[in-house]
């Protein structure tokens, strides 16, 4: 099956997280909104269901184990495959959300920070489709993946001041 017809949702409360991963969806192929929280995800939802939900535990508003609750709540929505990314898988922020999600529903979930390879393809094999061919050998990443996943790496370490100083050199 094609992924171009497969439409995802990517929540995220952190815009540079939502962007990266909404970045290697769609350089897949695939149709992608994002949403910041899970109030703003339930909106997404209503607007159009997804074939899938890529979902961050520990969001301001309304968290990711909220989100997905109400969603198990409509049968149409319950249908949904979530992918749970997240940087608290082992910490006390998001690891009882975590066991309580993978336990009734999501069996996939990724730490964060994920590379575009390995998030595509646990989108993939949660939508059972296969996933694109990057021309790269199995196993080996693409030089822009290296490339994205170490800046993403950095980014996550960075304090405010550098933060600055690479958005400003990204801006020229």
């Amino acid at each position: 099956m094609n992924v171009t017809n497969k439409y995802v949702l990517v929540v995220d409360d952190e815009e540079d997280v939502r962007n990266y991963l909404k970045t290697a969806l769609q350089d897949a192929g695939f149709r992608v909104v994002t949403a910041g929280d899970g109030f703003e995800a339930i909106e997404m939802v209503k607007k159009e269901v997804p074939d899938l939900i890529s979902l961050d535990l520990v969001m301001p508003k309304k968290s990711g184990a909220m989100f997905h609750r109400e969603l198990k709540k409509n049968k149409e929505w319950a249908k949904v495959p979530v992918l749970i990314v997240t940087g608290h898988a082992h910490d006390d922020l998001g690891k009882a959300d975590l066991e309580e999600l993978t336990m009734s529903g999501p069996g996939i979930y990724l730490e964060k920070p994920v590379s575009p390879k390995a998030y595509v393809k646990a989108v993939c094999q949660l939508l059972n489709i296969d996933p694109p061919k990057t021309g790269a050998v199995e196993g080996e990443k693409p030089k822009e993946d290296q490339l994205r996943s170490e800046l993403f790496q950095k980014l996550n370490k960075a304090d405010s001041e550098a933060l600055k100083r690479a958005l400003k050199a990204l801006k020229k």
